[in-house]
């Protein structure tokens, strides 16, 4: 994210944000409308005009709204023109992404994951081998307790990435697994998950290690469609054979949170 997003952040300025956002929500304002001004929002919202000002610039960070000189700031188109840190950053202050937006993220993200593993089989050193099994390891005594892997799975996903040696695809990635936490909490609250998962995550180690990139591209790929078909089901739509999305329903809706 950007400086300005990153302070926003750090400064606990998530609720006005939000605040912004269902406000230009609820008043129904389209793509190139002019928005109200700094001090009709700011009176609005009861706070200062800094912290407006802050709110709002990491808002036109994100490309959610833009600012046109000496004409004011105007909404922009949300779907097309966003910053994915946009759709990162509402799920962080509880605004879910909607089912077709879930296997939207499933479907990018899969092949970055598969040239993810490619790239490790190639790249990766003994270093990166033992911080992937230090992280199995602890997933086991996670499952033996019947408890939720799900800040686990994130740290093996992320730890395969860093073994590409790619600080973009870190970045990028790290994204996406941001974007999927609070799903991957309600994944992994069945233990049979955790298992299948450690399962496969073990077998994608060992092919990795023998720098196997087709075995670790098959792996990975079956990994993540068992993901993607549960929350095809889940949320209610279809996929097809090339495994895009399908859905049966735009109705936004809390994700029964990958």
């Amino acid at each position: 994210m950007s400086t300005a997003v990153a302070k926003i952040v750090d400064g606990g300025e998530k609720a006005l944000m939000r605040r912004i956002l269902e406000f230009f929500k609820d008043r129904r304002f389209e793509p190139g409308e002019r928005l109200p001004g700094e001090r009709v929002l700011a009176e609005r919202f009861g706070v200062g005009r800094n912290a407006l000002r802050e709110a709002l610039a990491a808002l036109i960070s994100l490309r959610v709204i833009e600012a046109r000189p000496n004409s004011g700031i105007y909404l922009r188109h949300f779907a097309s023109e966003s910053s994915f840190d946009t759709l990162v950053l509402l799920s962080e202050m509880g605004e879910p992404p909607s089912p077709q937006e879930i296997l939207e993220s499933i479907e990018v993200r899969s092949p970055l994951e598969r040239e993810a593993c490619r790239l490790a089989c190639k790249r990766c050193t003994s270093d990166d081998i033992d911080a992937l099994r230090q992280i199995l390891d602890e997933i086991d005594r996670v499952i033996s307790v019947k408890g939720n892997i799900a800040d686990l799975d994130q740290a093996f996903h992320v730890a395969l990435v860093e073994a590409t040696h790619n600080s973009v695809l870190v970045r990028v990635l790290h994204s996406f697994y941001c974007l999927s936490m609070e799903r991957r909490r309600v994944y992994f609250a069945n233990p049979m998950r955790g298992q299948e998962s450690a399962k496969a995550h073990r077998q994608i180690v060992a092919a990795i290690e023998k720098r196997d990139a087709a075995k670790a591209d098959r792996l990975m790929t079956k990994h993540l469609d068992n993901a993607r078909v549960y929350w095809g089901v889940v949320l209610g739509s279809s996929l097809d054979a090339a495994g895009g999305s399908q859905p049966r329903s735009k109705r936004r809706r809390p994700a029964e949170d990958v």
